[in-house]
């Protein structure tokens, strides 16, 4: 619903600012100056227009994106998009100027009208339509850009100690243990704090290095040293500094499985 509110509002505005230099120009060179709602009559609705075909420029972007690898096939069917879209836009608006006018009982020359428009608008309604392609374009190049970069693993953890803030790598945590709404991170002889829980921890991590052990534990593949059965299928894992974690037999699977490389 605000997604809709908002791109009627974007049309809205466009058509008021449309209207607002329709209303100075002519106050300022017509003979016979229009009136404020006049000139928002005549602006609004083509914008309104505008607004519909978007949704179908918008669909046409995605379905034939032009970039390097199809500019050659999908430039030309825009090409010829643009050029129907721009069309049908002016006979919408000149059309819905014709239908206003005979409600108010005042004679619209149609035909004259809208060789009018396509003589001084035509042309940027073809710019308008590879505007729109252009935004979308390049919301979606961003959209993706940004998902990419959400589901990198993170490379680098922010910890606080003793009132200072700084970067851990993860190459260099050990093992990561849960306490409530903290995490543990294990680095060498050191221990740091970071409030997360560990499942959400586990989500921004590499899962090619990190694995979990138990309820309550990560560790990481390149720090273990060895693996030692014990009690009822549990076993104690061994890690390079010496520090011995248990690694649940319910996750032991998830330890020992391959990596997906």
């Amino acid at each position: 619903m605000r997604a809709r509110l908002r791109w009627l509002g974007l049309w809205t505005l466009l058509g008021v600012v449309s209207s607002a230099q329709l209303y100075f120009a002519k106050q300022r060179l017509a003979r016979d100056p229009s009136t404020w709602w006049q000139a928002l009559g005549a602006g609004l609705p083509a914008w309104y227009v505008w607004g519909l075909l978007s949704l179908v420029v918008v669909w046409l972007a995605r379905r034939f994106r032009v970039d390097r690898a199809s500019f050659g096939r999908y430039f030309f069917i825009h090409l010829g998009a643009s050029l129907d879209v721009a069309l049908l836009q002016l006979v919408a608006a000149v059309g819905i100027q014709d239908l206003l006018h005979a409600a108010a009982g005042a004679p619209y020359p149609f035909a004259q009208k809208l060789v009018d428009d396509f003589t001084i608008f035509f042309h940027w309604n073809v710019l308008i339509y590879w505007a729109i392609v252009a935004v979308v374009h390049a919301y979606d190049y961003h959209h993706a850009l940004e998902q990419r970069r959400v589901a990198r693993p993170a490379d680098r953890l922010l910890v606080e100690d003793a009132g200072r803030s700084f970067f851990v790598r993860t190459a260099d945590v050990d093992w990561i243990e849960a306490a409530k709404n903290y995490v543990r991170l294990h680095v060498g002889d050191r221990t740091h704090l970071l409030r997360s829980t560990l499942a959400a921890l586990e989500q921004r991590l590499d899962p090619e290095r990190f694995r979990r052990i138990s309820r309550s534990a990560l560790v990481n593949l390149d720090r273990v040293r060895e693996l030692q059965p014990w009690f009822h299928g549990d076993a104690i894992i061994i890690l390079h500094t010496g520090t011995r974690v248990t690694l649940s037999r319910r996750y032991r699977h998830n330890l020992l499985a391959p990596s997906a490389s």
